[in-house]
């Protein structure tokens, strides 16, 4: 085969003046693509220069679009020609076009991969072999060609080309060189667009939203982020770098471990996305809410190499959340746990006993004559009245006791580490309370008085199921009733009587 390649540290560099030119060329362009026009307006001013420096007809730039076993799509976005019946930019066979590479030449695939491996390529088309790839230059009147990979981040991004179509040129170690670092300006000059960009998508994401960027080396455990994720303190630039162990001690207790789980679950699976809520403390000492979104890139041989992504400040998500969850379990007039509450922690109680024995006891609890209540003072006092029992209720019970509304004028009570003769004494407080504080009404106060039954749930007195727990003890709360109102029977004493009937 007749095609040059060659690595460029292997060329003889030698100093020769006819080289200044290129050279100054060079340096114009870095000046250019760094502080001028950039990528992708620097870009034709540098080709310009190299075309005519180099007295070639053509530059060009391809750019790969995709590449696999079966086929390479590439387009051709860049071009400079000395004169106009030497344009291709503008044939339909240039625009992003696509190479069947099951049917390619020898030759062909053999540029291909030394293309990969960001080899540079010259050859003087007639003296290549027949084949498709000199048919191919040849009608696009091409007598010598230098590509050169254009690589970025470790990856070939596309060629850098240079067409003679007037002379079989022959170029020299040192020109392949000084336009290979032509090929490392634009690198560079790729890597700061998609800076740039990624830099006004962020600014633009941080318009909207309270998020800051980070990113987690694996191999070293070298963690960044802005400060914005750390610190309540506006307009700080300055990233802030922690080790992996610091900011894992940032991360909530209760996080944490979760955290880490789902990680590693997202690793195994080759999950290359994940989101999640947590708690981080910021330099005050204070936790705020995130919402972790994250990419996780891997190398070569799929080792995970950096976890990287944003942190959106959520507190306010947070607070609409605790209102939706606290509007679905509570009761809105009375401000008590609602039924279905009731029936979870119901359940969560006697699944605690079973498990470690934690007793607990239910208290049923009904308003006296309430119907009477709303005929003759009208439904408005009748709220008034469950709220002022409720009140009541509340400034009789523990922090750990829970108060549920499970019915129109029904109470529940569960009271943990509590067995049923300790829970009957609450009861009595309670009804006791109740009778003694009337409720204030436009009129006058109004007596009321509750009705209670208790069961309780304990080593010696077990139960099956939830539903006997509370057969029993609206089974008491029904004899309290029977009796007359306004006292509380414990379920033992109703199944004594059921025992002993005389």
């Amino acid at each position: 085969m007749t095609i040059r390649i060659g690595r460029v540290e292997d060329l003889s560099l030698e100093q020769d003046t006819k080289y200044n030119s290129l050279l100054a060329a060079i340096a114009r362009s870095a000046e250019e693509l760094t502080s001028g026009k950039g990528w992708p307006d620097g870009v034709i001013d540098l080709m310009a220069d190299l075309g005519r420096i180099t007295r070639v007809s053509r530059v060009w730039i391809f750019q790969l679009i995709e590449l696999t076993d079966d086929h390479i799509i590439q387009d051709y976005p860049f071009e400079w020609a000395d004169r106009n019946d030497h344009v291709q930019l503008s044939l339909s066979r240039f625009n992003t076009f696509r190479k069947d590479l099951k049917h390619a030449s020898p030759e062909y695939m053999q540029m291909l991969e030394s293309r990969k491996r960001g080899e540079w390529q010259s050859m003087v088309v007639s003296q290549l072999p027949e084949g498709e790839l000199k048919e191919d230059l040849a009608s696009q009147g091409i007598l010598s060609m230098l590509t050169i990979p254009i690589i970025v981040e470790g990856k070939w991004w596309g060629i850098l080309g240079f067409d003679d179509c007037l002379r079989e040129y022959r170029w020299s170690e040192v020109e392949i060189a000084l336009l290979r670092t032509a090929t490392y300006l634009l690198s560079n000059a790729i890597l700061r667009d998609r800076l740039s960009a990624k830099t006004k998508q962020f600014n633009i994401l941080k318009g909207v939203t309270d998020a800051s960027a980070w990113e987690l080396d694996v191999a070293s455990g070298h963690f960044w982020c802005s400060p914005e994720l750390l610190s309540e303190q506006t307009g700080l630039t300055e990233n802030i770098h922690l080790s992996l162990r610091q900011i894992l001690h940032r991360i909530h207790p209760h996080d944490r471990k979760k955290l880490l789980a789902d990680i590693r679950q997202h690793i195994s699976r080759f999950q290359t996305t994940f989101r999640k809520d947590l708690r981080i403390c910021q330099e005050n000492g204070k936790y705020v809410w995130v919402e972790i979104i994250a990419k996780i890139s891997r190398d070569t041989k799929d080792r995970v190499q950096k976890i990287a992504g944003i942190a959106v400040e959520i507190l306010k998500r947070k607070q609409e959340e605790e209102k939706l969850r606290t509007r679905a379990r509570k009761d809105s007039l009375t401000g008590a746990e609602n039924r279905g509450s009731f029936d979870k922690e119901l359940a969560g109680q006697l699944h605690r006993f079973n498990e470690n024995g934690t007793i607990f006891s239910l208290l049923l609890l009904d308003i006296d004559h309430f119907k009477r209540i709303n005929d003759t003072w009208g439904h408005a006092v009748g709220d008034k009245a469950l709220r002022h029992v409720t009140n009541i209720l509340n400034r009789n019970l523990r922090g750990a006791d829970r108060l549920f509304r499970i019915g129109g004028e029904e109470f529940a009570i569960l009271l943990s580490g509590i067995n049923e003769i300790m829970a009957a004494s609450i009861g009595e407080r309670i009804r006791k309370d109740i009778e003694s504080t009337p409720m204030n009404s436009e009129r006058l106060p109004i007596a009321l008085t509750v009705s209670i039954g208790a069961a309780g749930v304990a080593e010696a007195a077990p139960c099956e199921s939830i539903e006997k727990l509370y057969q029993m003890a609206d089974h008491a709360l029904y004899t309290a009733k029977e009796r007359g109102r306004n006292l509380i029977v414990q379920s033992r004493q109703t199944a004594k009587q059921a025992a002993n009937p005389s």
